[in-house]
């Protein structure tokens, strides 16, 4: 069996393709106990679209997977069963950790949850040595989460995280959204208003040879997609091609790129052999939520896409932003909305992994308004502009309310002053062409000078530790002229962070998060307390062929 890679579809359940939206389930019925028990059952489906089939890893033969949720102080299980077949990586070198490898082996990774870390065996382990862990074909495992009391309450989502099989497994649908009720959803303004939940995500595809008509993403064992040759080869490990590879693992475009909400396909890409880095892009037909005048919605929009940007843009409405990575601010914030707008002039900016939370109060004018994806240049592959979803204003007009103020989010404040620092980092991305140390591959990535290795620990924080980060891209040209001049996304699991400034300039206080763009020649400041949790965890890239490649690192928080 062989699978391709970014395409297609929707729904919180166990249904293949459905157009209906995600929508947030009512606090009328709560169900504060079976809510937080979850079953992802991993597996291949086939799904018809239009005249392809797209033949995909999924949650539950669903994408994406079914929502989980839960609330501050209780404890969530999620069940994890891999059904996918066994993969041959018999061909791979292990002590080359940074080539992709075993891409049915899979772990769970809820991210943005501020829960014990995860990733390495056993959970919350604090052996700098300890190996990842690898759920292979035919097994299965109970994760236990105890969300603290003063968790934040707010959107989150779930992907796998194994090294070597993240990227695949994600551009074939494998994520699914969480769910953090509580203090949020009971502001009177918020709990009337409908609830629209929004899941962006990208799957990449390879026409299969022996069955036409039918994509995949399911690169054999060394091989890799080039996108400036529009071919796939079999690499040896000096970067040699030994023959042509009916697919291949990418860093960069694919032939068949589709962009979905909730599922349906919205926008699709298709190689461009004449400008490499200009996907040949066509919009489809997207869903749309139907608003009467005055009507205050919100909505809730993940970025769960392996690599792309969003700078996010409703016509003709302002936005009023209340969260961003599932933390609250303590009043909304409004975006107003700009004509014409550069992705400088977005309302929210949403990296690769973030998730932004906002107020729509629909305009008095009838008619259908679109909230698009500005077009952005800040990448390796220019994203050209996509309308995402519409909002159709018609009927009756209704006085709704907007809140003025927000739940505190207690866990994060009071905010941390520079007076409580007592460790400065730098974290540095870099990207080295030519390669030295994965010439497979074709580019290195790094962080700090160093590709990624499993039991290898730089950061060990102490717990209870207030420290300040710097993230930047300054050795992109590190071993040659051809650095990148793109962004990326810095992603750190276990505890989330407050962004202090952006290229020097200050961001409004108590803006939270887990997952922060960072420009291309530009520097992030953060700062984070190393809060309850001790163990072994990571920070990385959310570009997911750059993490699968190298760019992540080990940290050690430990008392």
């Amino acid at each position: 069996m062989t699978f391709s890679r970014r395409e297609f579809l929707k729904t919180s359940s166990l249904v293949a393709l459905s157009a209906a939206p995600l929508s947030g389930c009512s606090d009328d019925d709560p169900k504060p106990h079976g809510e937080d028990d979850a079953l992802l059952d991993v597996k291949f489906v086939d799904i018809p679209l239009g005249a392809r089939t797209v033949r995909v890893r999924t949650y539950g033969g669903a994408i994406p997977g079914p929502t989980i949720t839960t609330r501050p102080g209780n404890t969530l299980r999620v069940q994890l069963k891999n059904g996918l077949p066994a993969y041959d990586s018999s061909n791979w070198n292990p002590e080359l950790m940074n080539v992709p490898h075993h891409l049915n082996t899979t772990n769970l990774h809820v991210h943005g949850l501020e829960v014990i870390p995860h990733l390495f065996e056993p959970l919350g382990t604090s052996n700098p040595a300890a190996r990842m862990i690898a759920i292979g074909p035919g097994e299965e495992k109970l994760y236990t989460f105890e969300l603290p009391a003063n968790h934040p309450t707010g959107l989150y989502w779930y992907h796998p995280h194994h090294h070597g099989s993240t990227s695949v497994q994600v551009l074939n649908g494998m994520a699914g959204l969480i769910l953090v009720k509580g203090a949020i959803d009971e502001v009177p303004e918020i709990a009337a208003a409908k609830d629209y939940l929004i899941a962006i995500q990208d799957l990449g595809l390879f026409e299969q040879a022996a069955e036409p008509g039918v994509w995949m993403y399911d690169p054999p064992q060394n091989a890799i997609w080039s996108t400036f040759g529009g071919t796939s080869t079999f690499n040896d490990e000096e970067g040699m091609s030994t023959g042509d590879a009916p697919s291949g693992f990418s860093t960069g475009d694919y032939p068949l790129r589709l962009f979905l909400v909730n599922g349906s396909p919205v926008f699709e890409e298709t190689h461009n052999q004449t400008t490499p880095a200009q996907p040949i892009g066509q919009q489809l037909d997207v869903p749309r939520f139907k608003l009467r005048p005055g009507e205050v919605a919100r909505f809730r929009v993940l970025n769960g896409c392996s690599d792309n940007l969003i700078p996010l843009m409703v016509e003709e409405h302002d936005m009023h932003w209340i969260a961003v990575d599932g933390v609250n601010f303590t009043a909304p914030r409004l975006r107003p909305y700009v004509p014409n707008a550069s992705d400088s002039d977005a309302q929210v900016l949403l990296p690769s992994g973030g998730r932004a939370e906002f107020l729509i109060q629909a305009i008095d004018t009838p008619g259908v308004y679109a909230v698009k994806q500005i077009f952005q240049k800040q990448q390796f592959l220019e994203s050209a502009e996509k309308t995402l979803f519409e909002l159709e204003i018609s009927g009756e007009p209704i006085s709704m309310k907007l809140p003025s103020t927000l739940p505190t989010p207690t866990r994060h404040y009071p905010l941390l002053t520079p007076e409580q620092v007592s460790v400065k980092r730098s974290v540095v991305f870099g990207m080295v062409f030519p390669p030295v140390t994965n010439k497979l591959v074709g580019l290195d990535f790094e962080m700090n000078g160093v590709a990624y290795d499993e039991t290898t620990v730089e950061f060990q924080p102490k717990l209870g530790a207030v420290e300040e980060w710097t993230i930047d891209d300054e050795q992109h040209l590190a071993h040659g002229e051809m650095g990148s001049q793109e962004g990326h996304p810095f992603h750190l699991h276990t505890n989330s962070f407050e962004v202090i400034s952006i290229d020097g300039v200050l961001v409004e206080p108590g803006t939270i998060q887990d997952t922060v763009w960072v420009p291309h020649a530009q520097k992030v400041v953060i700062r984070v307390k190393f809060e309850e949790w001790t163990g072994k965890d990571v920070f990385h890239c959310h570009i997911l062929p750059h993490e699968d490649t190298g760019m992540m690192q080990n940290i050690l928080i430990t008392r």
